[in-house]
């Protein structure tokens, strides 16, 4: 994304609404657009003000983020969501991808890494932190190990093009479209379209969903996905210098 990023903020404490705005101040790229208390206030503020990226910060007040994730994008469908969280359920990792929440930030995390987070889920990418991670690909792996019906038969039956398939190992490796056009010898155009229709046939929301989804059907294996060499976080698009 270029230009200033439109922030809406909203924590269920003095001191999480401090610590929020003190990492992103002193920034020209940043604007803060409005700063909340509740899930209420988050989600009539999202869809009025439609800010590029929401930071919620809301579990002291009981709210379940996925949830609140779904309401949100019904009116603010293209705004980024971050949830700082310090859940540990064993659905919850599920529940957000599926809700479509670009970043997880646990509990205690270092605010500094704030601002590069804001970027790269402003600019259509994922942060993810370790620990959700191994969630999300552990339930993955015990998926792709029933024995009731192999990943071949599942993907057999699934209703892409040979060129869409095509596409998605490169959406695993964090490949910006014109990157994917270049490999593949395809229009950005192209490959933009090829995305949203792999989106529409599979009902999935954005590219991490994609990627989730052609993991559990055996379109890609767990090589295809750019995990960063830190491995404090999976990324899926170009990380934002």
């Amino acid at each position: 994304m270029e230009g200033i990023i439109n922030i809406l903020a909203a924590s269920g404490s003095d001191e999480g609404r401090k610590n929020i705005l003190t990492a992103l101040s002193g920034r020209d790229d940043i604007r803060i657009a409005g700063v909340e208390k509740d899930e209420a206030g988050a989600i009539i503020k999202s869809w009025d003000l439609k800010p590029d990226v929401l930071i919620l910060d809301l579990q002291s007040s009981g709210t379940d983020e996925p949830e609140l994730a779904f309401i949100i994008h019904r009116k603010s469908p293209a705004t980024a969501i971050i949830v700082i969280s310090g859940k540990d359920e064993n659905d919850y990792a599920g529940r957000a991808v599926n809700a479509g929440i670009s970043g997880f930030l646990l509990k205690g995390t270092d605010m500094d890494k704030l601002i590069p987070i804001v970027k790269i889920v402003a600019s259509e990418g994922y942060y993810i932190s370790a620990a959700v991670t191994k969630r999300v690909f552990g339930a993955i792996t015990l998926l792709n190990r029933l024995p009731c019906q192999t990943s071949r038969d599942k993907a057999d039956h699934l209703p892409l093009s040979p060129a869409e398939r095509g596409i998605i190992p490169y959406l695993a490796l964090g490949l910006p479209d014109e990157k994917i056009a270049k490999h593949l010898n395809f229009s950005k155009g192209t490959i933009r379209n090829s995305v949203t229709k792999i989106k529409r046939k599979t009902r999935m929301k954005n590219r991490i969903q994609i990627v989730v989804f052609s993991l559990v059907y055996g379109l890609i294996s767990l090589e295809h996905v750019f995990i960063i060499k830190d491995n404090n976080r999976l990324i899926f698009n170009d990380p934002i210098q």
